[in-house]
């Protein structure tokens, strides 16, 4: 996997979810999936979408998701708050994908720390 950023769709993987939530016929339903799936790039991109859907997405928000968000009606509030949930597991489990690409520079390192600050940021976007 080619990762190039903390930021969420800073991963091929992000990427590839975002192509498949294009064609999604139930994107929500999809959206949900993710969530359960326990994939951590997964997740951090169904979120991503989410909080942009719901007027609250991040300045570098990827170009695709900004027009596949265009002109569809905000996500319900339960869906985003079982992504802010989601996110806050991953947090929770070093163990989970994601820490160890940042944690194997080391715990103190800022790219590291740039992706925690970077899921709490978007569990507050999740929540507002």
């Amino acid at each position: 996997m080619g990762t190039w950023s903390t930021a969420g769709f800073g991963n091929d993987e992000a990427l590839d979810w975002l192509a498949e939530l294009q064609e999604a016929d139930d994107a929500l339903a999809f959206i949900r999936e993710t969530l359960d799936s326990g994939s951590t790039e997964g997740t951090v991109a169904a979120a991503e979408v989410l909080a942009l859907h719901a007027g609250h997405g991040s300045a570098d928000a990827h170009p695709d998701a900004v027009d596949w968000c265009a002109g569809k009606a905000a996500p319900p509030t339960d869906l985003r708050h079982a992504a802010a949930d989601a996110l806050q597991a991953i947090l929770d489990d070093p163990d989970a994908d994601g820490h160890d690409t940042w944690a194997e520079l080391g715990e103190d390192d800022e790219d590291y720390l740039a992706w925690l600050a970077n899921l709490k940021s978007l569990q507050v976007r999740l929540r507002g």
